[in-house]
C-alpha cells in the first residue's frame, strides 16, 4: 500500500510566495513539469462475475485546460504496443497456479461525461479454472474466482513494471428468515411502527458492507401494465473489525421512514388507475480492504482539515486493484397490516398501491 500526500493548492501558492519573497525568483513559472509516464489502473473483481474487467490508462500533461485533455482519447490511452506484458496471476499459498491474459476491447456505449465518450478501451480477462458453485437456497450461483487465492495484476508499460495485488471477497451468509421469501417483513403492527432488523454474518476478506432495498413496482394505466419500477434507499454501513469473516452484523429498516419515502418518491398522476406493488430487494454491496480504504479516503469531507492522504495501492502507478461482492435477497413481501398500511396509510393511501401476489389475493389490498 503506497500513500502520498497531497498539499491543498493554497499551501502550495503560500510556499511558493514565501520562497520568492527571501530568494528574489522570478515571477515566471512553467506548471508543466517535465513529463513522466504514469499508468492508472482501476479494477475490481468479483467472484460473481463471469469476466473480469480492468482500466489501464495513463496520466496526462499538456497546456491548456485539463478538461479538454480529458476529452480526447489519446491523451487518455496508452499507443498500440506501448503496453508489452498485460496478464493476471492467480497465486495460491505463494505460488503463481494460473495466468490470465488481459484482451484489450472497446465498449461503445460510454456515457458523455468528465472524460471522452462514447468509444473507451477496457483489457478483461476469464480465470478458465471450474470452481465449486455457491448454494443458497433456493438459489445455486456460479463462482469465477477463487477465494482462497490472491490475484496479483501484471503490466510492462513502456519497458517498466507496474503491478497489484488483490484479495477476493467471499460469499457470505444472511440469517435465515432474512434470507427465506416464505417469511414476510412486518413494518406495521395494531401498536404502530416497527423497524425490521436485517442480520448476516460477514464473508472472508469483505471489510466494508453497504446495505439498501429496492422497492418494486409497476404503474397501470387503462389496464395496461407499465415496466416495473423501483426506489432504492441506503440502510447504512457496517465495517468489520477485520476481514477473518467471523462477525454477525445487521442494519435496520426504519418502518416509519420507509412509507414516508414511498410517499414522497411517487409524483402524482391522474392517469395511473393503480400501483402494483412487486416486493421488496435487499441488497449487500461489500468492499475488501483495499477498497474500503480508496472509498474512505475519497468521500467528502465535513471538518475543517480539507486535505486527507490519496491511496493507491498500484506499484509504479496510480490507482485501485481491489474486489467487490454482491449479495441480494430477491422480492421480499410485506406482511399483512405492513401491506395494509402501504395500501391506505397515512403516506401512501393516495397513491393506489395494490398487490398481485397470490398469498394476497382475495382482500382489500389485492389488484383487480
Amino acid at each position: 500500500m503506497q500513500r502520498v500526500t497531497i498539499l491543498p493548492m493554497e499551501r502550495i501558492a503560500f510556499l511558493f510566495a514565501i520562497a520568492c519573497v527571501f530568494a528574489g525568483c522570478s515571477t515566471d513559472l512553467d506548471i508543466n513539469a517535465p513529463y513522466k509516464n504514469v499508468t492508472v489502473v482501476y479494477g475490481l473483481l468479483d467472484q460473481r462475475q463471469e469476466v473480469q474487467y480492468v482500466k489501464i490508462n495513463k496520466a496526462y500533461l499538456g497546456e491548456g485546460d485539463a478538461l479538454v485533455y480529458a476529452q480526447i482519447a489519446d491523451s487518455n490511452e496508452w499507443a498500440d504496443g506501448d503496453i508489452t506484458v498485460a496478464r493476471v496471476h492467480r497465486v495460491l499459498n505463494g505460488t503463481r497456479v494460473g495466468t490470465f491474459d488481459l484482451e484489450a476491447t472497446t465498449f461503445t456505449d460510454r456515457e458523455p461525461g468528465v472524460f471522452y465518450a462514447p468509444n473507451q478501451k477496457l483489457y478483461k480477462f476469464v480465470d478458465n479454472t471450474s470452481y465449486d458453485p455457491i448454494v443458497t437456497s433456493p438459489e445455486i450461483v456460479p463462482v469465477y474466482l477463487d477465494q482462497e487465492s490472491t490475484y496479483e495484476l501484471e503490466l510492462v508499460v513502456k519497458g517498466e513494471t507496474v503491478s497489484a495485488t488483490t484479495t477476493i471477497v467471499d460469499n457470505f451468509s444472511i440469517q435465515g428468515p432474512d434470507q427465506s421469501l416464505n417469511t414476510v417483513m412486518n413494518l406495521k403492527d395494531g401498536l404502530g411502527y416497527q423497524d425490521w432488523i436485517f442480520n448476516w454474518n460477514a464473508g472472508h476478506d469483505g471489510k466494508r458492507y453497504e446495505a439498501s432495498y429496492r422497492f418494486k413496482y409497476q404503474e397501470i394505466r387503462d389496464g395496461v401494465v407499465g415496466d416495473t419500477m423501483s426506489i432504492t434507499r441506503a440502510m447504512g454501513r457496517v465495517v468489520s473489525s477485520n476481514t477473518s469473516g467471523t462477525e454477525e452484523m445487521q442494519r435496520t429498516l426504519e418502518a416509519e421512514a420507509f412509507y414516508s419515502t414511498i410517499g414522497s418518491s411517487i409524483l402524482a398522476d391522474p392517469t395511473v388507475t393503480n400501483r402494483r406493488y412487486c416486493g421488496i430487494d435487499l441488497v449487500i454491496d461489500v468492499a475488501n480492504d483495499e477498497f474500503h480504504t480508496y472509498l474512505s479516503l475519497t468521500e467528502p469531507v465535513s471538518g475543517i482539515v480539507q486535505d486527507r492522504p490519496t491511496y493507491t495501492n498500484i506499484v509504479n502507478g496510480v490507482g485501485l486493484f481491489g474486489s467487490r461482492y454482491t449479495r441480494e435477497v430477491i422480492t421480499k413481501r410485506l406482511g399483512g397490516s405492513s401491506l395494509a398500511e402501504l395500501v391506505n396509510g397515512q403516506y401512501t393511501g393516495a397513491l393506489l398501491f395494490c398487490s398481485s401476489f397470490p398469498q394476497d389475493q382475495g382482500g382489500s389490498v389485492s389488484c383487480p
